[in-house]
């Protein structure tokens, strides 16, 4: 784990944060909700085969820590594609507020008092916020979003909403499955290649038949190139922190969700 992030309990709450990214934010885990079984406690996922109601209790929580209304949360609908939506008065509250009518795997607003929430259980979140602009991004990348550089698109989306500056902007990628436990066939490694070309091979690692493929390096790398210079990596591998996290990979789908989330702070509206 970095020495820039911390883990942090409040009132049963358990998640992360990171010193550099001076807006409210968070990474979940398992655990401050009240979610059971297999699913407790802090589950945000509406298709896991969780009690609607206790997912909205567990989104209840965390509206109170960050001193909103629920309705205010605004949902990715993750598909793994490479698609950013711009949040405002009328798309606020997607998911949660209103009907999700969208599919995307990032988002970016600079509405204050609005949380913005990607969900992960291996794949990489990253966090973003420009401070100068007053603009947020969040963006969920698994190795087809990553490939696709999804993560540069959200920043270049800031820039043109926001006047965003890439100097600015601060960075954090939440916790997500690491190389020591991302193994792969050749169809991954081939899709970073067929993208980024070389650049992309430090990240990879074959051992016999299998790749195993640094993501969070990968994203990086996507980061520095689109200007980003204050990028964090929180260390955090879901797979081999499986008691703390949620990794697809470890229980073989049977798992709920964690979400990273960041927000403006502003008057309330």
């Amino acid at each position: 784990m970095d020495q820039l992030i911390h883990r942090r309990e409040e009132n049963g709450l358990i998640y992360y944060t990171c010193d550099t990214i001076t807006t409210p934010h968070l990474f979940t885990t398992k655990f401050g909700g009240v979610s059971t079984g297999y699913l407790s406690s802090l589950n945000l996922g509406f298709n896991r085969g969780d009690e609607r109601e206790n997912v909205l209790k567990n989104y209840q929580i965390l509206a109170d820590h960050f001193g909103v209304p629920r309705e205010r949360m605004t949902m990715t609908k993750q598909v793994h594609g490479d698609c950013v939506r711009v949040v405002d008065e009328n798309t606020m509250g997607m998911g949660l507020g209103q009907p999700m009518s969208w599919q995307t795997d990032a988002i970016v607003t600079n509405l204050p008092n609005v949380p913005l929430c990607g969900y992960y259980a291996d794949c990489v979140v990253t966090l973003l916020h420009d401070p100068v602009s007053r603009s947020i991004g969040v963006c969920h990348s698994g190795w087809r979003g990553t490939a696709n550089g999804i993560l540069a698109k959200t920043v270049h989306t800031m820039q043109e909403q926001y006047g965003a500056q890439p100097e600015n902007i601060e960075a954090v990628i939440g916790p997500s499955i690491h190389s020591c436990c991302f193994e792969t066939d050749a169809d991954v490694p081939d899709a970073m290649r067929e993208t980024m070309g070389q650049a992309v091979e430090p990240f990879i690692e074959r051992r016999g038949a299998k790749y195993f493929i640094d993501l969070q390096g990968i994203n990086r790398m996507r980061l520095e190139d689109a200007g980003v210079k204050k990028v964090t990596d929180s260390g955090l591998c879901t797979k081999c922190m499986h008691d703390e996290f949620w990794s697809h990979r470890a229980t073989n789908g049977r798992r709920g969700v964690q979400a990273g989330i960041i927000m403006l702070e502003g008057e309330q509206s």
